[in-house]
């Protein structure tokens, strides 16, 4: 009896799929987004498979035995986005270690908050690690998600109003509902399907009917190098804002989440 209800639990959270086989989808659809920049729509899926496997940290204890698994996919992206040049393999392994770092972050805060963490703590996470990833002048030879769609800049005309990083928090929010219509509930969801095809659709068709002037990467590493100003006042005032702002609720949940988990000790 206890067998069947621990099932139905798998079964309804989607804990049926082995980690192995998310490790694998994420690796290949991480590795095929990026060799594949000039037809990037696999960017805005690869990630749903690690939300997936972070599922394990509602579950089991041993939720930190599977944080290698995003490592090592991470690592791959990472490297594919150099074309596995292994010159940058070091530089490679530091940044996935930042970007695991918002999974084993939302496993941490999920033990401690319990359901009201939701995934979108990744997402927040994610962003402030890539604002620090900005402010530690590292740029060069770091990887931002939003360079993943490097070749298809008229897609991003409207990083006129959010930065250049705005893109990564549209890769990250695709990934994550396409993870709530594939993923959540162990079987497709079509309403979240649907939302998921506007959501990744909508922002390239408002691109290409603006006049708006985008971000690119080159201003946005220009202007935190304090090398050369943008063209650009609005950008000049508002800079990231999107993944500063990301950063500074991330140390209010992290601090939340360590009070919390004192208070429960005692």
């Amino acid at each position: 009896m206890a067998k069947e209800t621990k099932k139905k639990v798998a079964a309804k959270s989607g804990y049926e799929i082995a980690p192995w086989m998310l490790f694998i989808a994420a690796s290949i659809l991480l590795v095929g987004g990026w060799m594949m920049q000039s037809f990037p729509f696999l960017t805005f899926i690869a990630l749903s498979p690690l939300f997936a496997l972070v599922d394990k940290a509602n579950s089991e204890a041993k939720f930190w035995n599977h944080a290698e698994l995003i490592l090592i996919a991470l690592t791959l992206a990472l490297l594919a986005g150099h074309l596995f040049q292994m010159s940058y393999l070091i530089t490679c392994i530091i940044q996935a270690i930042a970007l695991t770092l918002a999974f084993v972050g939302y496993g941490f805060v999920h033990q401690s908050l319990g359901p009201r963490a939701g995934k979108i703590t990744i997402i927040i996470f994610w962003m402030a690690a890539e604002y620090v990833l900005l402010k530690l002048h590292w740029p060069g030879d770091s990887l931002f998600l939003a360079d993943a769609l490097a070749l298809k800049k008229d897609w991003l005309n409207w990083t006129f109003y959010t930065g250049y990083l705005g893109a990564s928090l549209w890769i990250l929010i695709t990934n994550w509902i396409f993870y709530l219509s594939i993923f959540k509930d162990g079987k497709p969801n079509i309403m979240w399907l649907i939302f998921f095809l506007f959501f990744t659709i909508a922002p390239i068709i408002f691109s290409l009917t603006t006049e708006l002037h985008l971000i690119t990467r080159e201003e946005m590493i220009a202007l935190y190098s304090n090398s050369v100003t943008p063209d650009n006042s609005i950008y000049l005032k508002r800079g990231e804002f999107i993944p500063r702002t990301a950063a500074w609720i991330s140390v209010l949940i992290f601090i939340f989440a360590l009070v919390k988990n004192k208070t429960q000790k005692k």
